[in-house]
């Protein structure tokens, strides 16, 4: 899929009001438009660079969840197969967001665009924040209610931008069983409220978070052990590896993880990799949840079958653990420390048993072997 909306164009829009919904009083009349905006050349500019922005930095893959109870899938459908106008679909998705939301979520306005992307046709839907005391100004054209979108470009192209949600539908992604597209929350920082995604697009995630993020872990640690020769460079992309999936960022871009810590020489490699383990390119929600026991220490395996199983913090202090490459295909390996205990080894799900020794003060150790691999 992309990872840029470069060609993101608008060719009409609409925009409604959309009141706070009152539990008390949920049948509110809905001003509705009757008739597209006047988008002067400017306003559409501006609006359409806004866009490709905010979906290109927090945009993420969506598919249609089969099990949702919301009509947005189907008038989406209708939509992009010409059986409904733009008029029509988007006075349906008004009253869908408002059935949607509850008393918590604010008054806004929702911004329902006939576009394309390249030769696409798109369906694209924007929540909109307005600032407070703004209101969009009401007019007709032609006898038909709209809202002056002069105006509303006031409300849109401030220094704090007002675009919370957005979604994007294009032709090519209607099936006979689902709907695919695109949907960014700029509120939730790449994540998407369950009221957005789930009750008002009827939709998931393409690439769920747990799973993509085990994947990246899985599929960058076996392109290190199988692309690069280098045991120095093989451990520092498995240690920055294990980094990254442990920063407190909720994202990851792997075009941005590769420009920051692989070689020239290593990035499109690495990018072509991913792409061929059809693994997403562009940013992802990160979610460690399957890998947490699993980033806290790095394995680094020798061909003698010797291996050693280290904190990654140690790998890292070479007063601790140092790796020296031999200029000959073999690699040495000094431990430095106090021995607490020597255990016999078995696999994981075997039996151990353990002989105590006293402690040394101090001891090291040197193995002679070729390059490791930083397998987990």
């Amino acid at each position: 899929m992309r990872t840029d909306f470069g060609d993101l164009v608008i060719d009409r829009a609409i925009v409604h009001v959309v009141p706070q919904r009152k539990r008390a009083d949920p049948d509110e009349p809905i001003p509705l438009s009757e008739a597209p905006c006047n988008l002067n050349d400017a306003v559409r500019t501006a609006l359409q660079a806004r866009l490709r922005s905010v979906l290109a930095a927090t945009g993420r893959e969506v598919i249609e969840d089969p099990d949702s109870r919301s009509a947005l899938p189907d008038r989406v459908h209708s939509f992009l197969s010409g059986e409904i106008n733009l008029v029509d679909v988007s006075v349906e998705l008004v009253h869908l967001l408002r059935n949607s939301q509850s008393g918590v979520n604010s008054a806004g306005l929702l911004l329902v665009a006939e576009a394309h992307l390249g030769h696409q046709l798109s369906l694209l839907i924007v929540k909109l924040e307005q600032e407070t005391g703004m209101q969009a100004t009401e007019t007709f054209v032609d006898g038909l209610r709209t809202f002056d979108m002069k105006y509303l470009a006031d409300l849109l192209f401030t220094e704090k931008s007002k675009i919370h949600k957005v979604a994007l539908f294009p032709e090519d992604g209607i099936g006979d069983e689902r709907i695919e597209g695109w949907a960014a929350d700029r509120q939730l920082s790449g994540k998407m409220a369950v009221f957005f995604l789930e009750r008002f697009l009827g939709c998931r995630q393409k690439n769920e978070p747990r799973e993509v993020t085990r994947r990246f872990h899985d599929v960058t640690t076996e392109w290190i052990n199988s692309y690069i020769a280098d045991p120095d460079i093989r451990i520092n992309y498995v240690m920055a590896t294990l980094a990254e999936l442990q920063s407190p960022a909720p994202s990851l871009d792997p075009v941005e993880f590769a420009q920051r810590h692989l070689d020239l020489l290593h990035r499109d490699a690495f990018i072509e990799h991913l792409q061929q383990s059809e693994l997403p390119c562009r940013t992802f929600d990160k979610d460690i949840h399957h890998l947490e026991t699993r980033l806290n220490n790095m394995r680094v395996c020798f061909a003698s079958g010797v291996f050693i199983v280290a904190p990654v913090d140690a790998i890292g202090d070479q007063q601790v653990l140092a790796l020296e490459d031999q200029g000959d295909g073999t690699t040495s390996v000094t431990i430095t420390g106090t021995v607490t205990t020597a255990t016999a080894y078995a696999p994981p799900g075997g039996r151990r048993r353990s002989q105590s020794r006293e402690p040394s003060h101090h001891s090291q150790v040197e193995n002679h072997e070729s390059a490791p691999s930083a397998n987990e």
